[in-house]
């Protein structure tokens, strides 16, 4: 008897353990900074999980040059994004990402995520494609996550799937596919 109550005990510890873990997970919003994404691609981009925020200059309505957004967790930044609109390709992304102090990347490298141009850092992504907008006839998207260590490269994998998938929604919500 003692033996089936310590199991029935363990069982329903292990239960809430798992659903306090679910609860983590459903936290993270599915949608960042007006673009649908999947939780799973945005979760690794904000650990340690908590309390996500969200502050948007972003109208996709209204022309603008560019326009930030950034993702807090328990009040720290945990993503920085910035949407650009503008006439013509943008300069060399590649050297603009070293360079940059909106972005910056460590260890860039051109990428192929299915756009005109695409660079992979340690701690970002920058892509930009065309998309016909009242602000310029291409769109460039910045992203950077925060919270990772520009010195190690733990995070490329995730952010080069976050980007690939965030970049093609973000054009699909612009009207640009």
């Amino acid at each position: 008897m003692k033996r089936a109550l310590t199991t029935v005990t363990v069982g329903a510890v292990l239960m809430l353990s798992l659903l306090a873990c679910d609860t983590v997970d459903e936290a993270i919003p599915g949608t960042i900074c007006g673009t649908p994404i999947s939780p799973e691609l945005t979760g690794p981009l904000l650990r340690p999980p908590g309390e996500i925020a969200e502050a948007s200059r972003v109208d996709r309505n209204q022309p603008k040059v560019t326009a930030p957004c950034v993702v807090t967790v328990d009040g720290k930044r945990a993503l920085t994004f910035r949407f650009g609109w503008h006439d013509g390709p943008p300069e060399d992304m590649l050297a603009r990402s070293r360079e940059s102090s909106i972005v910056g990347l460590t260890e860039p490298s051109r990428v192929h995520l299915g756009f005109e141009d695409s660079v992979l850092g340690n701690e970002g992504a920058a892509a930009t494609a065309p998309c016909k907008t009242a602000g310029g006839d291409h769109f460039t998207l910045k992203m950077k996550v925060d919270r990772a260590n520009p010195l190690k490269q733990d995070l490329r994998p995730h952010i080069e799937a976050f980007m690939r998938a965030y970049m093609a929604e973000t054009l699909e919500t612009l009207g640009c596919r």
